[in-house]
């Protein structure tokens, strides 16, 4: 099993407190492109720096950022423990996928850490079509057998559009092909399955030192059930009382779907069982900064009153209960105006930045 695990924070006080966002086992759009922000912006202040102030040496307090190279050599590992060298990488995509260019950043950084590694791109329609599981459990597409399976498709209602698509998903699962991530380690993920392992005595059962479990616990925003029963009446009467005070998110990612302000309200009014499908989250507080957001839709750059979210890229490798790999590979810095509740890049909500050490 190949696990990515892009950890996303919120930053309060310079990192002297952070709370834990979401985890999720594919990866996001950024993974690809967040090491060229590292060249970009040190580019960018060098050019400043030598052309109209006499800074210090600022360039060198950006971290090194090796967020695509690390995830192309996770993956490449995976293949080398599929033990196929004629097998293939077969990374499952949108139709009509519109994040193709920095898709092919991750593909490159695979080719680079090995030549070897054949990438292919298929739709989960396509699987279906002309995918073939094997007595043995190998799948095979288009006469080529897949070694590794890599999502970035699949992780929203939308991919499945019909039986075909549910069909292609079950064939991956059956597989012995390397799943990243396998349905099991996607559903984690979900913001329900966050929620209860904030609940008194959970993580305990995972972790045996009480001082690791108190460190993780410190990264915990509160998160409330909404399910029917006397604790979710209670957690959604404090939430339509001080809606401001709490974000209503739903089991769904790739931005854009989270409940913020009134609507909160409007929401978990509803006498029907429709809070169910929610958990309820504690608003976090960043420091507000000032910066210049530059977009390509913009006029004007002007400086504005921002917030910055942090996340941290690694990879897991597993067999069974048997930790092949686990590390960290690299980081997402997203900045994005105080006006935004929700921050998305590729809805143009945010932009990507870099951290600059002090």
């Amino acid at each position: 099993m190949l696990w990515f695990f892009p950890y996303q924070v919120y930053d309060s006080g310079y990192f002297a407190h952070a709370y834990a966002l979401s985890y999720n086992s594919d990866t996001t759009i950024a993974d690809d492109v967040v090491e060229l922000m590292v060249v970009q912006n040190s580019c960018s202040i060098r050019y400043v720096r030598e052309n109209y102030a006499d800074s210090d040496k600022i360039t060198e307090k950006l971290p090194a950022n090796g967020a695509a190279q690390g995830l192309g050599k996770g993956i490449v590992t995976a293949w080398s423990l599929y033990g196929n060298e004629s097998a293939v990488v077969l990374m499952v995509v949108q139709s009509g996928e519109k994040n193709r260019v920095d898709q092919r950043v991750l593909e490159y950084s695979i080719r680079q850490s090995n030549p070897a590694v054949k990438v292919i791109r298929r739709t989960l329609q396509e699987i279906e079509e002309n995918g073939e599981l094997k007595d043995d459990k190998k799948l095979v597409i288009d006469g080529k057998e897949i070694a590794v399976a890599y999502f970035r498709a699949g992780y929203t209602p939308k991919d499945y559009y019909s039986e075909k698509d549910w069909s292609a998903r079950l064939k991956l699962e059956r597989s012995r092909a390397i799943k990243c991530p396998t349905i099991a380690y996607q559903l984690v993920g979900t913001k329900k399955i966050q929620q209860v392992l904030a609940e008194p005595g959970v993580v305990e059962r995972f972790l045996d030192d009480p001082e690791m479990v108190a460190r993780i616990r410190k990264t915990f925003a509160g998160l409330f059930s909404l399910d029917n029963g006397e604790e979710g009446n209670k957690n959604a009467k404090m939430a339509i009382e001080n809606p401001d005070r709490f974000v209503v998110k739903p089991q769904r990612e790739g931005g854009g779907n989270n409940i913020y302000g009134e609507e909160i309200r409007d929401v978990l009014s509803k006498e029907d069982n429709s809070r169910t499908q929610y958990v309820l989250m504690e608003k976090i507080r960043p420091p507000v900064l000032k910066n210049y957001i530059v977009q390509v839709h913009k006029d004007e750059i002007l400086e504005e009153d921002v917030v910055c979210e942090y996340g941290v890229f690694g990879v897991v490798i597993s067999d069974g209960d048997e930790i092949v790999e686990n590390k960290v590979v690299g980081h997402l810095l997203r900045t994005k105006s105080i006006i935004h509740d929700d921050g998305g890049v590729a809805a143009l909500r945010a932009v990507l930045d870099s951290p600059c050490l002090v």
